[in-house]
Parts: structure tokens; C-alpha cells; sequence
């Protein structure tokens, strides 16, 4: 076979390229690199025009608002939201990703859940309108889409040119990340999967299940399923009701037809009164015009039994928050906490409505945990105890399903030093081995900061520091230890040995950072926050929300090719290049370009372009859950990989061969060109194996080096010659080999 290379990547012209001014741009499928040509002078000009630019924006901004809060003062709240609803349902429903991403959906989205903030917010007028008229919502629904873009484009741009102004050695990674944590504050809305919303609220409700029955009268599981019920009602309910609707009109026309043949009902409207006399038939036409024409689709109280207690501390009443439009800065704008992210519902004409269940199902724990710890703050230790040992253990139970059979020790303790300081016993949240890798495990429990990134972003900081510098240092004060001696001994909380490791033992090992809050939008940025102050150290750490460790439990059935995903997301992690917002686009990445990493520095020396964005790479896994909303047939998103390929990586995670990982890792390496030509070459082999009843060996060079001997009926397995004709090769190549694989 010829000489093959892993996977490096070859230069090839951008699909799209554009000018303006200094600026450039290129984009390469999904990926879009830029670069700014500008002088100095050019810059500092461009600066000193967005700066003078802010004061006129920030006006604009507050216009846009104060007319928004007008209108929605004098419409009534019930059929805004109502068609707000209708509208985003006709864009966005059975979308298995994250919210509020494509403009219009957006757009859509926004329409509810700010415009229910606003209704939380302002006062109604004394005379509101009856309806909600065609020029009054267009006009809407252009205030929110305009407000929405200046304060995700404009507004962001001009503040960090007049910051720049203001102070000359301005932290640009603060301010980018700055930038970051406000566009995903405005813009993103859905933390986990739809299909994961009921497994996640069993996941962190059921230990306080007590508490919960004890204030509001309802327990955990009693509370999860009338959650759910309003997660069915308005992902599918609108179809049930059409379903009904169609099946009422047949029904209907039966009926109708009896009903002439008896011949005592002449006219029209005794007709339609004889059919509806029928208690059953007129409850269910109610039903189908109450969901359809109504607001029954959103009534709490009909769907759900939720109890008073507990809906009065979910539920806004018009004009009932004073925090969101409260004199000073950002006053009504969605930079400031917004009424829903502390009460999903609203209570309107007497009826408790939910029209956004995505913000109701990423804030209802933390939400929940609020008011108890108002109404029972004795319970809060208790809480927080509960909250840590759920959070310990569920990391191993999803990582129990990727990685079946693997050995799990949980706590660890140990004896090391604290700097200079003497040996004293350190705690580990958990180890777990598979094969030869070792994971260390960390788990943080704590709330990231509900407040605002515009009004503290001190805080944001502070929870990242929180959430991934403990973890960060804990797991490599362990792994200090480990590499500390040849052999190290683990102990249980009893401080008895539970067990001895050896580094040398372990091909690879990872960091893992785990938090119970989904802040992921920040924390897969992990390795790139130095220079703002929050430094993991040099090993990498992948840190990663226990939503995210739920999906790969879902979407990996071969524990060696998640093992290889980890190698990969590791290899990411040490990239300068590889800068992502989202957990699920490094999954997406790994898919499409296998080793993503030494894709991204490709593009860059290819490109000679300063920035990279990689945007869409997390469809495929968007769709697999898409597909599982819409009641359809999922399929698993898989890298492309040649059958005879799949089948030797499947075959080596159900045997007990020596080395299976590496062998996986070593093959799964491979870029798509060679992985077909050896299977090809494979097939092939096989044909020749029934003509010549012998094996031809197989042996490729370069940075892939591997010798493949293809035994089958026709030429049975002859391991002693394989294993001294691999070592031949070996020997006439004149370079190091780690190892030598069988299997």
C-alpha cells in the first residue's frame, strides 16, 4: 500500500471570500476565518468613530424599549402572547436544539419570553386594546428584532471601542469574554436537549423530594410528571389538538347525517343544536376550540395539578416585578435579569399560563431552590449536602454507560503535600479506569451566578474560577501524585487502601471537570480563559456539564470510539485554534474532521487568517434529538467510517485483546483517505486469500506505519509467522515502535 499520512489536511481555496475595508473574511464550509489588515492609524481611526458612535446607540436602545413597553402596556398581554406562541411553534417546534439561534426563530422566540418579561414589568393601561392588531404587531415584533441587533452587533461593537478609549491596556480576553457571556445572556435560551428535560429534573429534584412535599403539598416524582405534562401540551399538544379536531369534524358529519334522515330538524340551527346536545360531543368540541382558538393549550391549572402554594411562587401578574425597569442603567433591557428567569409563568383573567416551556425548564431548579431556601432556610445545609452527593454520583452513572465494566473508585484518598508543606490525606471525587485510560473525576455542585454578565460580570468570573479552577486543581494535585512514584496507593474515606495505580499504566489520562449547572457556553473555552485570570494550569482539562456527559451517554455505543473522542477532545483542549462556545461542536468537530485540532491549525497556515469561528458543527447530534421530539426513527451521528473498519473497532471493544484501545485510537487515527484505502485493500485480501489460499501481508508507511495480515477460512491464521514478519518490517524501517499489537 502507499504511504499515508494521519490525517493532515490539504490546502484548498475558501467556498466564500469578502472585502470590507481592512477587514477580511473567508469562510471553508462551516468555518469562517478573519483577519484585520488595518495600520495602526487605520485602527485607531476606526476606534475613536465606533466609540463617539455608543452615546447614540445606548438612545436608540432605550427608544426601542420605551416604545416596546408602550405598546405592550396597551395590548392585551393574553393574545400577545398568544400569537407570539402560535408564531414561534410554526418555526421552531420539534427543533432538537438549543433555542433562539437562527434569526427568526429568534425573533420568534423573543417574542415570548421578553414580551412576557415586559408584561411582568409594566402596568397596564386603564384602556388596553381588545385585540392585537396586524400594524401593531408588525410594529412589535420590528422593535424586538431591532433591539435585539443592535445590543448583539452594534452595541457590543462600540462598547469595546470606547472601553478601549477610556483605558489604553484593556484586558481583551476579559472583553471578549465580556462579549461572549452577553450575546449568549441576550440570544441562547434551551441548556439541555427536550428529551432530556424529565431524566435531568429526576437527576436533581428526587433527593429533596421531602422539602418539596413539606412547603407546596406535592413530592418530587408528583412534581416532575405535571412538569412534564406541560412539556407535552406545548411541543405536541397543538398537533393532538388538530388530530382531535380532524376526527370531531368526521365524527361530526356522521352525526349531521342521522340527524337529517330523522327529518324533524328543518332549519340549520336546530341541526347544529341537535348535535351538540350530546354532553360527551360538546365537551370534546370545547376541548378542541379552548386548545385551538383559546388559551387552554397554556393553562396551568387545566393541564397540570400543580398545587396554589407552589404556582404562586412561579407566576408574575402583570406589572408585578419592579426590578427589570427600575430607574438606572439598563433599565427594561434584556442585559438585566430578566422576570422570567425568576418566574416561568404568568397569571392573567384569574388563570396561571406557561407559554415558554425552554425558560421554564432551565430555571426551574434554580428557581425551586430559591424559594425554599426563602420559605425554609433551615433546610438550605441539607440542601446543599443533598446537592453534592447526587452530583458525585452522577457523573459515574453516565460514564458507567460509555464505558461498561469499568473500574470505579469513589472517593479516593491519599497522602500528599500542600506545597512545601508536610503529607497530609487529600480527597479525590472519583477515579475511573477503563482499558488504559484513567479518568479523573471532579465534580462541582455549586450554582453558577444567576446575575447578570452586564451588571457583574465580576460574578461570572467568579464562577468560572469556582467551578473549574477547584476541579482543575484538585485533579492535578492527584495527578502530581500519581506521577510521583512508580506505584501509588488509593485509599476509601476510612483511609484504608483500596487499591494501588502505576502512571505507567495509563496510555492517557484526563482531567474532567463536571458541573451540575449547564454553563457550557463558557466552560468549553476552559484552556483559553488565562490571560483573563482564570488559569487551569498546563494540562488540559475538559470541562463539561453533567447535561453534556448525558448526551454522550446517548450518542456513543462503543466505548473505543469514545475513548478516541477523548484523545481527540483533549488534543482540542492544548489548541490555540480551537476555540468553541459549545461542548456539542467539539462532538460535531470530531465527527466531521476526526482530528479537529490539527484541522483548525491547517486552516490557519493554509488561511495565514488571525481568527477562526467554527459555527453548525453540532447539527447532526441536533438532529438525532430532533428526530426523537418528532417521533421518528433517530439515527446515531457517526463519523464516516468504511464498514470493514467499524467492524475490526467493534470486534476489538467485545474482546479481551491486549491493548484494544490503543489499537482502536491507533486506527481511528487514521484520515478518511486511508481508512477506505485499508479497507479496500482488506476486501481485497480477502478475494486473493481464496485464489491463493495464502495471505499477502499488507504494510503501510509514513506517518501511519502498520502491517495487517487478513486471515480467513481460506488462509487460516498463522500468528507466529504474522508476528516475525511484522518485526522484520519493524526492523528494516529503522524507527522507534512503542508497541507491538496483536490481535
Amino acid at each position: 500500500m502507499k504511504r499515508h499520512r494521519k490525517g493532515r489536511s490539504r490546502s484548498r481555496p475558501p467556498d466564500d471570500y469578502f472585502e470590507a475595508g481592512p477587514m477580511e473574511f473567508a469562510r471553508f464550509g462551516k468555518v469562517v476565518m478573519a483577519r484585520n489588515r488595518a495600520n495602526s492609524e487605520q485602527l485607531k481611526g476606526m476606534q475613536a468613530n465606533l466609540a463617539d458612535s455608543l452615546p447614540g446607540i445606548i438612545a436608540e436602545i432605550d427608544g426601542l424599549v420605551a416604545s416596546i413597553s408602550e405598546k405592550i402596556a396597551r395590548l392585551p398581554p393574553d393574545r400577545l402572547l398568544q400569537r407570539a406562541w402560535w408564531e414561534f411553534a410554526s418555526m421552531a417546534l420539534g427543533v432538537g436544539g438549543k433555542a433562539g439561534e437562527g434569526l427568526e426563530d429568534g425573533v420568534a422566540l423573543r417574542m415570548m419570553d421578553y414580551v412576557q418579561s415586559v408584561i411582568a414589568s409594566v402596568t397596564p393601561t386603564s384602556r388596553s386594546a381588545e385585540n392585537v392588531g396586524e400594524e401593531d404587531w408588525a410594529t412589535l415584533k420590528r422593535n424586538v428584532r431591532d433591539l435585539f441587533g443592535l445590543l448583539t452587533r452594534d452595541y457590543q461593537i462600540a462598547s469595546t471601542a470606547y472601553r478601549r478609549t477610556q483605558d489604553p491596556n484593556l484586558n481583551m480576553e476579559i472583553e471578549e469574554f465580556r462579549f461572549r457571556a452577553e450575546t449568549i445572556w441576550v440570544n441562547v435560551r434551551g441548556e439541555r436537549y427536550q428529551a432530556h428535560e424529565r431524566q435531568a429534573l429526576q437527576d436533581v429534584l428526587t433527593p429533596h423530594s421531602d422539602v418539596l412535599a413539606r412547603l407546596f403539598g406535592i413530592d418530587a416524582p408528583t412534581l416532575i410528571g405535571e412538569l412534564d405534562k406541560l412539556l407535552i401540551k406545548l411541543t405536541h399538544g397543538i398537533g393532538d389538538a388538530f388530530d382531535d379536531l380532524e376526527q370531531l369534524q368526521q365524527d361530526a358529519t356522521h352525526k349531521l347525517a342521522e340527524i337529517v334522515v330523522q327529518g324533524d330538524n328543518a332549519d340549520v340551527e336546530n341541526i347544529h343544536a341537535k348535535l351538540f346536545e350530546d354532553p360527551e360531543f360538546a365537551a370534546r368540541g370545547a376541548r378542541v376550540a379552548g386548545e385551538i382558538g383559546g388559551l387552554d393549550l397554556f393553562d396551568v391549572g387545566k393541564i397540570t395539578n400543580l398545587p396554589d402554594a407552589l404556582l404562586a411562587e412561579l407566576a408574575w401578574s402583570p406589572g408585578e416585578d419592579t426590578e427589570f425597569f427600575a430607574p438606572g442603567e439598563f433599565s427594561g433591557w434584556p442585559l438585566r435579569v430578566w422576570p422570567t428567569m425568576k418566574r416561568p409563568f404568568i397569571r392573567l383573567q384569574g388563570r396561571v399560563l406557561c407559554f415558554d416551556f425552554i425558560t421554564l425548564f432551565d430555571n426551574i431548579y434554580r428557581v425551586l431552590q430559591r424559594a425554599i431556601f426563602r420559605l425554609a432556610p433551615d433546610y438550605k445545609e441539607a440542601w446543599n449536602e443533598r446537592q453534592k452527593a447526587m452530583a458525585e454520583a452522577l457523573p459515574f452513572r453516565y460514564f458507567e454507560k460509555l464505558l461498561p465494566g469499568a473500574r470505579v473508585f469513589r472517593p479516593v484518598y491519599y497522602r500528599w503535600k500542600a506545597g512545601a508543606g508536610p503529607l497530609q490525606w487529600c480527597e479525590a471525587d472519583g477515579l475511573l479506569l477503563y482499558e488504559d485510560h484513567l479518568f479523573i473525576v471532579e465534580v462541582k455542585a455549586g450554582a453558577f451566578t444567576y446575575t447578570s454578565p452586564a451588571t457583574d460580570l465580576q460574578a461570572h468570573i467568579s464562577s468560572l474560577e469556582g467551578l473549574l479552577l477547584s476541579p482543575a486543581s484538585q485533579g492535578n494535585r492527584f495527578l502530581d501524585y500519581l506521577e510521583s512514584a512508580p506505584e501509588v496507593c488509593i485509599a476509601n474515606a476510612g483511609h484504608h487502601e483500596v487499591g494501588r495505580l502505576r502512571r505507567s499504566e495509563f496510555r492517557h489520562v484526563a482531567i474532567c471537570s463536571i458541573t451540575l449547572d449547564p454553563f457550557t457556553e463558557l466552560a468549553a473555552r476552559a484552556q483559553h480563559l488565562r490571560k483573563m485570570g482564570v488559569d487551569v494550569g498546563q494540562r488540559p482539562i475538559w470541562a463539561l456539564s453533567i447535561d453534556d456527559l448525558r448526551v454522550y451517554a446517548d450518542l456513543f455505543d462503543n466505548p473505543l470510539v469514545f475513548l478516541h473522542f477523548v484523545e481527540q477532545r483533549m488534543r482540542a483542549a492544548r489548541s490555540e485554534f480551537v476555540d468553541l462556545n459549545d461542548e456539542m461542536d467539539h462532538l460535531g468537530l470530531y465527527l466531521r474532521q476526526n482530528n479537529y485540532s490539527q484541522y483548525a491549525a491547517a486552516l490557519v497556515r493554509s488561511g495565514k487568517m488571525a481568527k477562526l469561528n467554527f459555527v453548525g458543527y453540532r447539527d447532526h447530534v441536533d438532529a438525532y434529538y430532533s428526530a426523537i421530539i418528532r417521533g421518528d426513527q433517530p439515527v446515531l451521528p457517526r463519523q464516516q467510517t468504511p464498514q470493514r473498519l467499524a467492524e475490526i473497532v467493534s470486534f476489538l471493544s467485545e474482546s479481551n485483546v491486549t491493548g484494544a484501545s490503543e489499537l482502536a485510537s491507533f486506527l481511528l487515527d487514521a484520515s478518511g483517505e486511508c481508512r477506505r484505502d485499508l479497507a479496500a485493500s482488506i476486501d481485497e485480501q480477502l478475494h486473493k486469500n481464496r485464489e491463493l489460499g495464502r495471505t499477502l501481508p499488507l504494510s503501510i508507511y509514513g506517518d501511519m506505519r502498520l502491517t495487517v495480515f487478513v486471515w480467513s477460512p481460506a488462509s487460516p491464521r498463522q500468528a507466529a509467522y504474522g508476528v516475525e514478519h511484522t518485526q522484520v518490517v519493524m526492523g528494516a524501517d529503522k524507527r522507534d515502535y512503542t508497541s507491538t499489537l496483536r490481535a
